[in-house]
C-alpha cells in the first residue's frame, strides 16, 4: 500500500471532486491500474465514450508527486478521476506490479531496440516524427556537452514529462475558459483567450533557474519541451481560438526564442552545431510561432563582427548591429548581457550595454567593476528616471560606497521624473538617517510625501523636522491644496482641518472618505454628516433599489446618532414619520424604517 492517505487525497482535490472519486471508487469504474516504478497508470470510465487516461508521479519515498489526467477539468486539485486512482491505488489489490521502462529495456541488442521501435513506428505512424526529434535532440546533445563541460551541480527539480503534459492540459483548456489556468476568475467572454504567461511562465522560471545555477544545457531540454509542446498545442486549437490570439502567439515566440537564445548562446557549440540547430529552430517557427530571435542568435553568434565591436568598445549609432537593429533587439542584447555577467566578463559588458543603450545596466556594472567615481558623474548628467538611480544607489551600498550612494540617491530626488520617486525618497531617508545626515533624510521624507501624499510620509517629515516642521508643513500643506491626490482629505482630517475635508468630498465625491469625515466632523459639523447620510439614503430608497435598503439604513441609523449626540430627537422622528408617508407601499422598507425610531 502507498505511503500517501486518504488525508492527503483530500488535501489534494476539492471536497465536491473527492466525494464523487470516491463514489467512482466504489463502483469500480478504476481499470488498468498498473505500476511501473514511480509511476502509475490508469484508465477511469467517465461521461465520454472513451475512458479518461490518468497517470499519477510518486516520489521515491512513494508519496504523490504529480497527477494528471486527460479529462477537461481544471478547477484546482485533483478531479474526480485521480481521486478514483488513487484510492483505488490505496488498498493495493488492483494495483498490477510490472518493470519500470529502463527493466524492460535492459539487456536488449540493438535489432531488438530497433525490432520494437519499428513495430511501434508500424502501428502508429505519427511515432516516427517524434522519433526524428529525439535523434535530432540526441545528436545535438551529445556533440554539444563535451566531456570536458561537466554538467553544473544543483538542486533544481527537472520534470520534462510533466512541463509537456502541464502546457498541453493548459492550451486545452483554453478553448473552454479564459488563459488555460482553471483557478483563474474568468469572464464569458474570455473563452478561448490565452494568457501566455500563466501558461509558460513557470516553466520559464525554471529556465532562468537552470541558467543562473550554470546549467544551460538543462534549460535548453526545458525550454525544447516547451517549444515544442506550445507548438503542437495550438497547432491543436480551432480556427476561432488562433483568430483570438495573435497578440498571445507573439508573445509567446519572443519568450520562447529569447529563452532559447539565451540557453544556447550559454554553451560552446561548433559551427556545425549552430547550423543543426538553425535548422531545428527554423523548422519550429511558424505563422503561430516566430523564434526569430533564436534564428538571429544562431547566425550572429559570439563573433558578428559589429558585436565583436561593441563588446571591445566601438560604439556606434548602429550599436552592435550592421544594419537598422530589429524590434527584438533589447531582448537579444539583455539575454547577451545576462550570459556576459554570468562568466564575468565586466568590461565586454560595460561596452556592449553602453552600445546598446541599456545606459542603467551599463552604470551600475561600472559600480559594480570599481568605477564608481565614472557611474556616479555618468548618471548625474544622464539618468532622469528616479527608478534608475535607486538601482544604481543600491548597487553602490552593495559595494560599499554609501557616500557614494548618498550623493546620487540626493541628486535623484531633485529629478523631474515621478516615477519610482516615492520608493527612491523613502529608501534614502533610511540611509540618510544610518548616515547620520538630517537634513538629507527630511529632503527625502518631503519628497517622499510629494510624490505620495500617503498620510505616513507626511508624519515621517514631522518627526524629522523638529523645530523647523511650522514652515515645512506651511509648504507640504500648499502642496497637498495644489494636487488631486485622493489621500488629501487623510491630511486634512490628521491636522483638523475639517472645513477643507467636508470641502474636498463635496468636490471630489471619494465615497471611501464620506463616513471617515462624517465620523471626524459629527461633534462640530452635524449638519454636514446628517445631510450626507440623508441623500446616500434617499437615492437608494427613492429609486425602489430593494437589494440595498440595508444600506440606505445603514446611513440612516447614522443620521439618527447624530441626531440625538445633539438633543435633536425630535428633529430626527419628524423627519423619520416623512420617510414612513413616502414609502409606505414599499413592504420591505417599511420594518426596517421602524427598526431604527
Amino acid at each position: 500500500m502507498p505511503p500517501f492517505t486518504e488525508a492527503d487525497i483530500r488535501a489534494g482535490a476539492s471536497a465536491q471532486s473527492f466525494e464523487r472519486g470516491s463514489s467512482y471508487y466504489r463502483s469500480s469504474a478504476v481499470a488498468n491500474l498498473v505500476r511501473r516504478g514511480n509511476l502509475l497508470t490508469a484508465q477511469v470510465s467517465g461521461s465520454d465514450y472513451e475512458p479518461y487516461d490518468i497517470t499519477v508521479t510518486l516520489t521515491d519515498d512513494g508519496d504523490i508527486a504529480a497527477a494528471d489526467c486527460s479529462c477537461p477539468y481544471d478547477w484546482g486539485g485533483y478531479c474526480k478521476h485521480i481521486v478514483a486512482v488513487l484510492l483505488t491505488a490505496r488498498q493495493g489489490e488492483q494495483v498490477a506490479v510490472k518493470p519500470d521502462l529502463d527493466t524492460l529495456l535492459a539487456g536488449l541488442s540493438e535489432a531488438q531496440l530497433r525490432r520494437i521501435i519499428h513495430a511501434l513506428a508500424e502501428d502508429d505512424p505519427a511515432l516516427i516524427t517524434a522519433i526524428e526529434q529525439e535523434v535530432e535532440w540526441l545528436k545535438t546533445t551529445l556533440v554539444a556537452t563535451p566531456a570536458a563541460q561537466a554538467p553544473t551541480a544543483h538542486t533544481i527539480p527537472v520534470d520534462i514529462p510533466a512541463i509537456r503534459r502541464e502546457i498541453r492540459k493548459d492550451l486545452r483548456n483554453a478553448e473552454s475558459t479564459g488563459g488555460g489556468h482553471g483557478d483563474r476568475y474568468w469572464e464569458y467572454d474570455e473563452a478561448g483567450l490565452i494568457y501566455v504567461d500563466e501558461i509558460l511562465g513557470p516553466h520559464r522560471d525554471t529556465a532562468e533557474r537552470l541558467l543562473a545555477a550554470g546549467d544551460p544545457a538543462a534549460a535548453t531540454e526545458v525550454v525544447t519541451a516547451m517549444i515544442e509542446t506550445w507548438a503542437a498545442g495550438i497547432g491543436d486549437l480551432e480556427d476561432w481560438v488562433l483568430d483570438s490570439n495573435s497578440d498571445a502567439f507573439d508573445e509567446a515566440g519572443l519568450l520562447l526564442g529569447a529563452l532559447l537564445a539565451e540557453a544556447l548562446l550559454s554553451q560552446d557549440f561548433s559551427p556545425e552545431q549552430r547550423e543543426q540547430w538553425l535548422a531545428r529552430v527554423e523548422n519550429w517557427s511558424d505563422d503561430q510561432l516566430d523564434l526569430e530571435i533564436a534564428e538571429s542568435a544562431l547566425e550572429q553568434w559570439w563573433d558578428y563582427p559589429p558585436l565583436v565591436a561593441a563588446m571591445n568598445g566601438h560604439i556606434t549609432e548602429k550599436g552592435a548591429w550592421e544594419n537598422a537593429a530589429p524590434d527584438f533587439a533589447d531582448e537579444l542584447t539583455l539575454a547577451r548581457l545576462r550570459i556576459l555577467a554570468r562568466q564575468g566578463r565586466m568590461r565586454e559588458y560595460i561596452s556592449l550595454a553602453e552600445a546598446e543603450g541599456q545606459f542603467s545596466l551599463y552604470v551600475n556594472m561600472l559600480a559594480r567593476s570599481g568605477q564608481v567615481e565614472k557611474a556616479v558623474a555618468e548618471a548625474r548628467q544622464f539618468m532622469n528616471a528616479p527608478t534608475d538611480i535607486l538601482a544604481l544607489a543600491q548597487v553602490l551600498v552593495e559595494q560599499g560606497q554609501r557616500p557614494a550612494a548618498l550623493a546620487i540617491a540626493g541628486h535623484g530626488l531633485g529629478l523631474t521624473g515621478q516615477q519610482g520617486k516615492t520608493e527612491l525618497a523613502r529608501w534614502t531617508v533610511k540611509l540618510a538617517q544610518e548616515a547620520d545626515d538630517p537634513s538629507l533624510a527630511l529632503t527625502a521624507a518631503q519628497a517622499a510625501f510629494t510624490s505620495s501624499y500617503e498620510l505616513a510620509d507626511y508624519q515621517l517629515a514631522e518627526r524629522l523636522a523638529g523645530a523647523e516642521w511650522p514652515a515645512v508643513k506651511a509648504d507640504l500643506l500648499a502642496q497637498v491644496a495644489r494636487s488631486s491626490s485622493y489621500h488629501k482629505v487623510d491630511i486634512y482630517l490628521y491636522e483638523k482641518m475639517l472645513k477643507e475635508a467636508m470641502a474636498e468630498v463635496d468636490r471630489s465625491h471619494f465615497s471611501s472618505d464620506i463616513e471617515h469625515v462624517i465620523q471626524a466632523t459629527r461633534a462640530e459639523h452635524p449638519n454636514w454628516g446628517i445631510g450626507k447620510c440623508k441623500q446616500r439614503a434617499e437615492s437608494i430608497m427613492d429609486a425602489g433599489k430593494a437589494k440595498d435598503y440595508e444600506v440606505a439604513v445603514g446611513w440612516l441609523r447614522t443620521a439618527r446618532d447624530i441626531y440625538l449626540q445633539h438633543n435633536r430627537g425630535a428633529e430626527w422622528r419628524t423627519y423619520l414619520d416623512g420617510l414612513l408617508t413616502t414609502h409606505e407601499r414599499k413592504y420591505k422598507l417599511v420594518p426596517m424604517l421602524r427598526g431604527i425610531r
